[in-house]
């Protein structure tokens, strides 16, 4: 966002959400917020994709990406049925992330089409949120798309996540199997059953 549009405006955006409580309330007003300074912006949809492949690429050269977090991807896109990757960001920059992936061929072109993108998605004619995948509404999503699809109607079986309080709280619930990948925010979370957590 700070590449796209006003940075000092985005970081007051990003300050006044800091300042309160962590709810999806206050996170969609963030969300709004930067939708309205990428108003001015043209063609912003592809010049999400394009700034955020761009930035994992240089996360790719600068070896800052796990390579266990890579494995683990890979792994499962053959070993599951169903394999998505859901996020809050929107979804024009999910897919700049795994078209980074895929130019690297850190993934094949397989396993790139395997890949299920459920994220935010924007009504770029009126810069409105038509879905804001975060917290509660990520489990909605995936049941959604189970059903659009016709597969069976399951909670996810295993769930790799960082923030299982808050935006992946929803997942973390429903899912037989819970990997946290560690953070300092999230070491206080713990289940009795089905919960491994990863220092990547």
């Amino acid at each position: 966002m700070q590449e796209l549009c006003d940075p000092s405006a985005f970081k007051a955006l990003v300050l006044e959400w800091e300042a309160k409580s962590k709810t999806y309330e206050n996170s969609y007003t963030l969300l709004v917020g930067t939708l309205d300074l990428l108003r001015n912006i043209e063609n912003a949809e592809e010049k999400i994709f394009n700034t955020a492949k761009k930035l994992t690429l240089g996360l790719l050269d600068s070896d800052l990406v796990p390579k266990q977090a890579l494995i683990t991807l890979r792994q499962s896109i053959h070993a599951c049925d169903l394999i998505v990757l859901s996020t809050a960001n929107y979804v024009e920059a999910a897919k700049g992330f795994t078209a980074a992936l895929l130019e690297r061929q850190l993934i094949s072109l397989y396993e790139y089409n395997r890949l299920v993108i459920l994220a935010t998605n924007t009504d770029w004619e009126k810069y409105s949120v038509e879905c804001f995948n975060m917290g509660d509404v990520k489990i909605h999503t995936f049941y959604r798309y189970l059903q659009q699809e016709k597969y069976p109607l399951k909670v996810p079986d295993k769930v790799f996540i960082d923030d299982p309080q808050f935006n992946d709280a929803s997942l973390a619930n429903e899912s037989l199997e819970v990997v946290v990948v560690d953070n300092a925010k999230n070491r206080s979370y713990k289940r009795n059953t089905g919960f491994e957590r990863v220092f990547w």
